[in-house]
């Protein structure tokens, strides 16, 4: 699995729990849209920590607290 793969889990998982749409997320937090659609199409198979500070910011959680997930502990993740 990518990082990208593990980010986009993260970041559907964040959104299901808040029942918030992504283009509402991405809206409220002024993050590209298209950033996040690279990431999550893996065009972008690893995103930058830029993106995850955003991401991270725009859900009012730290960048560990985005991080710290079982999808980002597995042993297969691909960090290139």
């Amino acid at each position: 699995m990518t990082l990208g793969e593990a980010f986009t889990i993260r970041l559907n998982e964040l959104l299901k729990e808040r029942n918030i749409s992504l283009h509402k997320f991405l809206k409220e937090s002024c993050i590209a849209r298209s950033t996040i659609v690279n990431i999550m199409k893996g065009n972008t198979k690893c995103p930058t920590l830029a993106i995850i500070y955003q991401v991270a910011d725009g859900f009012g959680i730290t960048p560990l607290e985005f991080l710290d997930n079982e999808v980002f502990k597995r042993d297969d993740l691909e960090y290139i």
